[in-house]
């Protein structure tokens, strides 16, 4: 088998999840602002988003605790 083939046939995970939404569009869609979340991350109700590359991303399932708003 060359090096190639053994590459290809690795069933290695993806780096990065795929459903990831970033800081400001969850934002948009919340109708806050991006600093409401960090306000929010700070409170403990939402979780703290991912950082890629120095920016902040969200996978857009997660839902507000709505226990704490």
């Amino acid at each position: 088998m060359t090096n190639i083939e053994t590459m290809r046939t690795t069933n290695k995970p993806p780096k990065y999840p795929k459903h990831r939404e970033s800081w400001r569009q969850y934002a948009e869609r919340r109708g806050v602002s991006t600093r409401t979340l960090d306000r929010w991350v700070a409170a403990g109700i939402l979780p703290e988003p991912d950082r890629i590359n120095g920016r902040k991303y969200i996978d857009p399932k997660i839902e507000p605790r709505a226990d704490a708003i």
